[in-house]
């Protein structure tokens, strides 16, 4: 579900009302998942790429964030929707809220980072993964596949971060190293107590799910919100 069409139905609905009109409609076995789902979601952590090269890398870092609990993943300058690539998600943008930025201002500025601290992924940075903060949120930042982040992007983090390593590689590749991160920041952030969803939050994820979760035609005459035609 895109922002625009969800900002569209819940001009005339709540999120509550859009759920419970929803439910009937799907299984039980569909509404259990989305339970889970929500239960295990993380939003104290998300991860941005700047400039991917690749974007099958990006989408990798979306399927990887989906399976471990991250929020939200943010895209800045690049080409088309390196987010959405069905063959490498396996549709797993569904179910993260998905970012695309033109800038590294407007990435910056969005109010999903407010209060936020940004870390940016470099291999002579000041901090080890293991050293990042877990009582705050966070987002992960990692570089273009060749020429890592820019020096625009790093004047403007919190920090850096590099992954220790230990054989004779010097670096890894953008997903694996999203990967890592990703695992180790959100099972110590867990570990600590973390905050979960909000009642706001959970409900606006669970409209959201269960408006994916069936048919737009069903969703726009149960709700009275017309489709927009492509």
């Amino acid at each position: 579900m895109d922002d625009r069409t969800y900002a569209r139905i819940t001009e005339v609905h709540s999120p509550e009302h859009v759920a419970q009109t929803l439910q009937p409609y799907l299984t039980d076995a569909r509404r259990e998942k989305i339970d889970r789902l929500l239960a295990g979601r993380l939003p104290s952590i998300q991860v941005a790429i700047e400039a991917p090269s690749d974007p099958h890398n990006a989408a990798a870092v979306v399927r990887t964030s989906e399976a471990l609990g991250v929020l939200g993943v943010h895209v800045i300058a690049t080409e088309g929707r390196a987010l959405h690539a069905k063959a490498t998600t396996q549709g797993s943008y569904r179910w993260v809220r998905t970012h695309h930025h033109d800038t590294l201002q407007t990435f910056l500025d969005h109010e999903a980072l407010a209060d936020v601290a940004v870390y940016g992924a470099w291999m002579d940075a000041e901090h080890t993964l293991g050293e990042l903060p877990v009582d705050r949120p966070l987002c992960l930042l990692f570089g273009n596949e060749n020429r890592g982040l820019s020096a625009e992007a790093r004047a403007a983090c919190t920090g850096g971060f590099r992954i220790p390593m230990v054989g004779m590689s010097e670096s890894l590749n953008l997903s694996v190293s999203a990967a890592i991160s990703l695992y180790d920041v959100t099972n110590r952030h867990r570990a600590a107590g973390a905050a979960r969803l909000s009642e706001a939050q959970r409900a606006e994820m669970m409209a959201r799910h269960y408006l994916d979760s069936v048919d737009d035609r069903l969703w726009s005459s149960l709700l009275g919100v017309p489709r927009e035609r492509p």
